[in-house]
């Protein structure tokens, strides 16, 4: 297999009111062509700052990312740009992504890639709109529509891999499952490479073939979906009961660890 995105040895120090704390420390994972990689983690450990190292968006301290097998901080800023546009993002707050002076269409058709903008219905309807939400604004939009509507642009862009930070975080129960229906029909249907990003192991099993589980900014373990109820960590392990106790929340942040010398 074809390894699209990779990790080596990536830390991150985030610096702030007079302390340092290292939100990665020393992170190693790959993504293959074709394959859904989940990461997971509790509160802290570390998952979104590893969105902006794999977006390109955030330097490392140290390590290396590669997107296509190339390392993306040895390039220089204009191919470094190329790199980025290769990589579709989905966010947590879709709104805010978006410019509310634009319509749906508007939106999407930015993205698009050596398509002409009448495909921009088509994108559309694949992610379960009606053509006529083009002429909308985000900003009237439901939650998980404005999620679907994350999703046709970053799939405008024809992403070498898509990246999607806690998509269904804030939704009601009913939109967290049509958006992770709609991101499972969209893995089929475009051959997508993605990484999810979630603290919900549910969503983990749905479309995920492997999970990352960070803990305090590290890999607790790799585990393939069909090993998870096997998986030993303890951070895996609060994870799983979490999912397991009806109405129980996320597992709450967890202890910091020693801040660095500032």
């Amino acid at each position: 297999m074809t390894t699209v995105l990779e990790c080596r040895g990536v830390e991150r120090v985030l610096r702030g009111r007079g302390r340092s704390t290292r939100a990665l420390a020393g992170v190693d994972l790959s993504v293959e062509r074709g394959e859904t990689l989940a990461v997971v983690g509790r509160s802290g450990s570390g998952k979104s700052t590893l969105v902006g190292v794999l977006a390109a968006l955030d330097r490392p301290g140290t390590g290396q990312v590669l997107v296509d097998g190339s390392d993306v901080w040895a390039l220089p800023a204009r191919r470094r740009r190329e790199v980025r546009r290769r990589v579709g993002l989905v966010f947590q707050d879709a709104l805010a992504s978006f410019d509310p002076r634009w319509t749906v269409g508007q939106v999407v058709a930015e993205a698009l890639v050596g398509r002409a903008p009448r495909c921009v219905p088509e994108l559309l309807e694949d992610v379960g709109l009606d053509a006529s939400s083009a002429a909308r604004r985000p900003a009237t939009l439901s939650g998980g529509q404005r999620q679907r509507v994350a999703l046709a642009r970053a799939l405008a862009a024809e992403p070498l891999v898509l990246l999607a930070d806690e998509p269904t975080s804030g939704l009601d129960v009913l939109a967290q499952e049509r958006v992770v229906d709609l991101l499972a029909s969209a893995r089929e249907r475009y051959g997508l490479t993605a990484v999810l990003v979630t603290h919900d192991l549910r969503i983990a099993r749905r479309v995920a073939d492997r999970v990352v589980v960070l803990d305090h900014g590290r890999v607790a373990e790799v585990v393939p979906v069909g090993g998870l109820d096997a998986a030993e960590h303890p951070a895996t392990r609060e994870l799983l009961d979490a999912v397991a106790a009806p109405g129980r929340r996320e597992p709450g942040p967890a202890a910091p660890g020693p801040p660095l010398v500032p």
